[in-house]
């Protein structure tokens, strides 16, 4: 039964096979069918609860794998902060661990206040600090 779901065609069987079986004694040409119909129904819901088992054992696995992944990354974290303490930040043997070092970068200087390049820039005479007698 093409394009049906799996719990449509079960249903169907088991509807056919119930009609079915009240009609054996008027119709015995189809015993053998009638028997391979039960067979397939109960080989149909075995099959489906094998898969719900599985479906379920899957959601486990995945669950314990995505904890082994958490472990692993805080494990390689705990790892790269210690090499980096001990090597240094900007060290390049850290590329060899799969850790990116820092770029050693250049500080820039403080800039120097404006206010005193503008007093001397124009011109403008300091208060003389000598003494006349």
């Amino acid at each position: 039964m093409p394009g049906l779901s799996f719990q449509k065609t079960v249903s169907y069987c088991e509807l056919l096979s119930s009609t079915l079986k009240p009609q054996l004694e008027e119709m015995p040409h189809l015993k053998d069918e009638s028997e391979s119909l039960d067979a397939l129904i109960a080989e149909l819901k075995g099959l489906d609860s094998q898969q719900m088992a599985l479906k379920g054992r899957l959601q486990e696995i995945i669950h314990q794998r995505q904890n082994a992944e958490r472990r692993g990354q805080t494990l390689r974290s705990r790892i790269g902060a210690q090499l980096q303490g001990k090597l240094g930040f900007t060290n390049e043997n850290l590329v060899s661990f799969g850790i990116n070092p820092r770029k050693a970068g250049r500080r820039r200087r403080p800039a120097q206040p404006t206010e005193e390049k503008k007093g001397t820039a124009k011109g403008a005479s300091a208060p003389s600090t000598t003494t006349s007698p």
